[in-house]
């Protein structure tokens, strides 16, 4: 099966071409201040790369958030559109468990999965590795202020927690602190970042263990957690109406 992963939600963007669990051809780059203009020049080059055409794709996987809110609903648009000219199945992946299954520095063990999130908190998530090294989630994912999530995942957890994902190097000091010694940061856990690759292998993982046939079109939508500011400050009378402002203009 041909997958194409597509992870935007967060700064460290990626694509890539899978055939089943093999990588076939990835890119990467920084989406700080791109608005999306570089994913399909990206997804054009990994399948020219693997000599493919997008008709030749059978499933796209694409991480839908948490995470930017510009990031997720580009992404989220051009799988769709892609997927509607392909007639690929379309399915959707959390960047938090992305992030959390990428990170194979921890073979056994519990992680917690943090993304800066703004206005001071972060995207969280939880997962314990057993023996057999699946993932599995702890708690459910959250909008949470750093000394939040220490509370929480203290009272859940016992022993050692490790901590990865641009959350940590966001908030490094308020989480020591607030983990009292039992959260784990290293080097490898704060440059972790979900990948398009990792967005594949769950999406086909995941197709794999489905004994119903999927929909082609089956239903994705954007996980967000949280309003975004622009909706708040309308809400607060903070930003007028764009005819109230044209009438103003016109004045």
């Amino acid at each position: 099966m041909w997958v194409l992963g597509i992870e935007t939600a967060t700064a460290s963007q990626s694509v890539a071409l899978l055939q089943d669990q093999e990588i076939l051809a990835e890119a990467s780059w920084s989406g700080a201040d791109t608005r999306g203009g570089k994913l399909l020049p990206m997804v054009d080059s990994v399948l020219r790369k693997a000599g493919l055409v997008p008709g030749s794709i059978d499933a796209i996987a694409v991480s839908v958030g948490p995470g930017s809110f510009t990031g997720v609903r580009v992404g989220l648009a051009t799988a769709k559109g892609l997927a509607l000219g392909t007639n690929a199945f379309l399915v959707g992946v959390s960047t938090l468990e992305a992030l959390a299954a990428g990170y194979d520095v921890l073979r056994k063990g519990t992680l917690c999965a943090l993304l800066h999130a703004g206005r001071g908190e972060v995207y969280a998530a939880m997962y314990g590795r057993g023996d057999d090294s699946e993932l599995k989630p702890i708690c459910p994912e959250s909008v949470l202020s750093p000394e939040e999530v220490a509370s929480r995942a203290l009272a859940l957890i016992k022993g050692e927690i490790h901590l990865i994902g641009d959350g940590v190097d966001r908030y490094r000091d308020r989480l020591e602190a607030a983990f009292q010694g039992r959260g784990r940061i290293t080097d490898e856990g704060v440059s972790a970042v979900p990948s398009a690759t990792m967005v594949a292998r769950l999406a086909f993982g995941g197709m794999q263990r489905t004994t119903a046939e999927m929909p082609r079109q089956k239903e994705v939508v954007p996980v967000y957690l949280r309003r975004a500011q622009a909706e708040l400050n309308w809400e607060k009378g903070l930003v007028g109406s764009p005819l109230a402002r044209l009438a103003k203009a016109a004045r």
